[in-house]
């Protein structure tokens, strides 16, 4: 048996429509929980940040994720779906790691700032990620994936955001 399964090729695999909506919910309800674990990280480093624009891209980040989870439920009731907690360790712990390396660090304010910036573009890489993901999945379920459209174009812009104040702020 394990000699069939390591010689197919992606092509040859065909997913249920049952394992691809299990799927789904599973990543939806990651980034969903993430969402809410972000928004407590997100006020906690703005309180820590230095820099005006920082503290001003992170005021925007709070808000963003507020909107998303706003979506994120309407994506819920759209599909007849309720969240699910989930664990979200992997988030969970490059926060932990931002809060310990920035924050506990004993860095100067300047060093903090730079840590949070790198920080923040790795969860925003991650959630672009999700969000890749979650349209490929909604459309090979035969969902609209368009609804995904919004909450990824505001990742793509945070994640670019983010990256340019970092930019500004080595050079």
């Amino acid at each position: 048996m394990r000699e069939r399964i390591s010689s197919l090729q992606p092509k040859d695999v065909q997913l249920d429509d049952d394992l691809l909506k299990k799927t789904f919910l599973e990543h939806l309800n990651y980034i969903y929980y993430g969402k809410h674990h972000l928004l407590h990280f997100f006020n906690e480093v703005k309180g820590i940040a230095a820099l005006k624009v920082l503290k001003q891209a992170l005021q925007e980040g709070i808000d963003d994720t507020g909107s998303q989870i706003k979506q994120m439920d309407e994506i819920y009731m759209a599909i007849s779906e309720y969240p699910s907690k989930t664990n979200t360790l992997s988030l969970k712990a490059t926060t932990l790691e931002a809060y310990l390396t920035a924050i506990k660090g004993g860095k100067t304010p300047l060093e903090k700032d730079v840590f949070i910036l790198f920080y923040l573009q790795q969860i925003e890489g991650i959630e672009i990620t999700y969000y890749k993901v979650l349209k490929n999945l909604a459309k090979a379920i035969g969902y609209s994936n368009t609804f995904l459209n919004q909450p990824f174009d505001l990742a793509v812009e945070n994640k670019l955001l983010f990256e340019h104040i970092y930019k500004e702020y080595i050079s």
